[in-house]
């Protein structure tokens, strides 16, 4: 068998917020980790306190002080889904009483069991893995959670990999009002992908983020100069639509109810109950923020489409398959990042991207 699933971190329940350090016990290569993690939805309360993922506020990857691998779970939902341009089963609502589950995935490689790239165990001497959760954060107020953690590793497939991808949140700060911000993004790896987070709850991230510009040594060659709303058409087949369905509570009222696309967002919502028990209307959806609105008190179904997961522009550095034409930023002085936000802006802005990291 040329693969495994291996769980290196059997289920475990909480009634509080954790922090969990595991060590990586194994010797194969890993060609991507799977986190599910369920939370318990308060009882009694209709509407959503945040997306699902909320919940999780660090995933970090470490080798003693050598950071690998960092992101919350905002990015990280956004980043897996931004990379493999598909998502893993999950079981999506805001229930009250119930679990939900959602599946994030650290890739280490262009696709499933690439055998280029994946986490070599061996070639590290302290590999951990730390995963940090607020529980109540995400979905409807949580009160208990599960997270179990599974490594796909080649087994007897005899790989060596020449390095991995790695993924990081490099700054995060707050905007000003149709401001610049400048930052000088490293040059010791090959970046695959440049991702930018803006998110507002009931606003577009094209009205967050005005502008951005990527350029090398003050301007002597400009790599991407465009408007935001620009950006996903630009790079339609990186800033790929997302589907969703999630199931709600409503008590006959007008409630918000988050969700993974925060831009161009449209759906349909519909009873999940007997016929003719009551009905619903779906409107907004920007920001990752929907407005539904209710006759009768009765659960509902919704299913939703729009871009920009968790309010990420996704930047494409190269041909996404080939690592030899990621850029490789090692022969500059600087590499400078300008992103100008929107007016009335106040919110904080991420910058994430993902790196080759040979060994």
């Amino acid at each position: 068998m040329n693969y495994r699933a291996t769980n290196i971190f059997a289920q475990k329940a909480y009634t509080a917020d954790f922090t969990e350090l595991i060590d990586f016990n194994l010797a194969d290569p890993i060609s991507e980790l799977r986190l599910n993690y369920q939370g318990l939805n308060t009882t009694g309360s209709a509407g959503s306190t945040a997306h699902w993922a909320k919940s999780l506020t660090k995933v970090e990857i470490s080798d003693g002080s050598d950071i690998l691998f960092s992101m919350d779970g905002m990015e990280l939902y956004a980043y897996a889904l931004l990379h493999s341009k598909m998502a893993l089963p999950q079981w999506l609502h805001f229930l009250n009483d119930n679990y939900f589950v959602i599946t994030l995935r650290i890739p280490f490689g262009r696709w499933l069991w690439d055998t280029d790239l994946a986490l070599d165990p061996r070639k590290f001497k302290n590999l951990q893995l730390k995963v940090v959760s607020d529980m109540d954060a995400g979905g409807v107020a949580p009160d208990a959670s599960k997270l179990d953690i599974w490594a796909l590793c080649f087994d007897q497939k005899s790989v060596a990999p020449m390095g991995f991808l790695s993924g990081k949140q490099i700054k995060q700060y707050t905007m000003g009002s149709a401001s610049h911000e400048y930052t000088d993004l490293p040059t010791d790896q090959r970046i695959r992908k440049l991702m930018v987070k803006a998110l507002v709850a009931g606003t577009e991230p094209n009205q967050v983020l005005s502008h951005l510009k990527l350029s090398e040594d003050n301007d002597r060659h400009v790599i991407v100069d465009a408007d935001s709303d620009v950006l996903g058409w630009m790079f339609s087949e990186e800033n790929i639509k997302i589907h969703e369905g999630f199931q709600f509570q409503n008590d006959g009222s007008v409630r918000y109810y988050h969700c993974t696309p925060t831009s161009k967002v449209y759906g349909a919502v519909n009873e999940w109950a007997a016929a003719a028990s009551g009905y619903f209307s779906f409107y907004d959806g920007d920001g990752g923020r929907t407005r539904i609105d209710g006759s009768a008190a009765v659960n509902g179904n919704c299913v939703i489409e729009g871009y920009y997961p968790n309010g990420v522009f996704s930047v494409p550095l190269g041909d996404q398959d080939d690592p030899d034409d990621w850029f490789d930023p090692e022969v500059l002085k600087n590499l400078r990042l300008d992103l100008l936000s929107a007016s009335g802006m106040s919110n904080t802005c991420e910058i994430i991207l993902q790196l080759l990291r040979m060994y």
